[in-house]
């Protein structure tokens, strides 16, 4: 087997993606550093990985070509998940290469619908952990957990309680597959490095009696947490997350109920660099749409009334950007929320319903 100096200097033109600084079969372990069949032999040579993996040398093209074979040979949504879930866990470059040449065809299967059922058989489907699950009895310990997460370079945190995962109610811990899913976006569209990247699940029990006796639960078993001490541990997290990776950081808030997630929102939003998904994300959306939309009518948003089929948080983000908008075209704040409705489970929202 060739050692030699120049053979070494052949294959180390980029010393962090090869992972130079470790050696053999953790390489390939570690999905960061796999290139799967990719390997060169002088590669696999200086490595020390040679005879490790099958003798043929497939470049990223071919490899992309077999994973993608194998993705539409699986007979649902949810195989195709986990498969690549696993490609994932193996190989980061070639995941990320995948889902940003095949936007079209990986979004529903990455992130919303598929994510849903993915988080409610997350207990079946969990292979290898992903992120950081700090629970209720870690409240003063927080920054000690955040400190065992290995990167030193943080620049954005998904941050979800598991209470209102989509339109799936109360999940628990089985909701840490949307911050997972929400993150892989932010490197495959968004260009932010993976390991730049931090999915968080806070977990404070769950309310949801069917997982509290289902045997596959990964989370704690109890009752969910509220009042000071749930307050509390968002506020330690908070801090920690800053603490430990600047204030720069970008927390983004995902899946939190009714009850706490405009709450949250405005007690931090001018204190961090945070936001909330489904208030102000989902809304910023639907306001561009509709602004598109009366550039075609030729009217103003004041022009027309608006009925919600749900009152959740992002309805209730979107209605607040709606109202804003109306202001800006001349509206009073009573004018604009006047032409707002919202209609729920249990009827029209009005004041005096009880």
């Amino acid at each position: 087997m060739v050692r030699s100096t120049s053979l070494l200097r052949a294959v180390s033109k980029d010393n962090h993606i090869l992972g130079l600084r470790s050696r053999g079969i953790d390489i390939i372990r570690n999905p960061r550093t796999n290139k799967g069949m990719a390997f060169t032999l002088p590669e696999r040579q200086v490595l020390g990985i040679h005879g490790l993996l099958p003798p043929t040398v497939l470049t990223q093209e071919e490899q992309l070509y077999r994973t993608m074979q194998s993705f539409t040979r699986q007979p649902t949504d949810l195989d195709r998940y986990i498969l690549l879930a696993g490609l994932q866990d193996r190989n980061e470059k070639l995941f990320y290469r995948i889902v940003s040449e095949n936007v079209e065809s990986m979004m529903p299967i990455v992130y919303t619908p598929t994510v849903g059922l993915a988080c409610q058989r997350f207990g079946l489907i969990y292979r290898r952990p992903r992120g950081l699950f700090v629970t209720i009895h870690d409240r003063g310990h927080v920054f000690e957990l955040l400190s065992n997460w290995p990167e030193e370079s943080v620049k954005a945190v998904v941050v979800t309680d598991g209470e209102r995962i989509l339109g799936l109610g109360d999940l628990g811990a089985f909701g840490m597959g949307i911050p997972i899913g929400k993150l892989a976006l932010y490197t495959a569209l968004g260009g932010v490095k993976p390991h730049q990247c931090l999915p968080i699940m806070l977990d404070v029990g769950t309310d949801n009696e069917d997982l509290l006796d289902n045997k596959l639960y990964i989370g704690l078993r109890q009752k969910r947490e509220r009042g000071p001490v749930y307050d509390e541990l968002v506020d330690e997290l908070m801090h920690a997350i800053t603490e430990r990776w600047g204030a720069n950081t970008l927390i983004q808030h995902e899946d939190f109920a009714n009850a706490n997630a405009q709450r949250l929102l405005d007690k931090y939003q001018q204190r961090y660099c945070m936001f909330n998904d489904d208030i102000q994300g989902t809304a910023g959306v639907a306001l561009a749409g509709l602004l598109a939309s009366l550039r075609v009518s030729g009217k103003q948003m004041k022009d027309h009334k608006f009925l919600f089929q749900g009152a959740g948080s992002a309805a209730c983000g979107i209605a607040n950007f709606l109202v804003l908008q109306m202001i800006e075209d001349g509206l009073t704040e009573e004018e604009a929320v006047s032409r707002v409705w919202m209609n729920d489970a249990d009827g029209l929202v009005v004041q005096d319903r009880e």
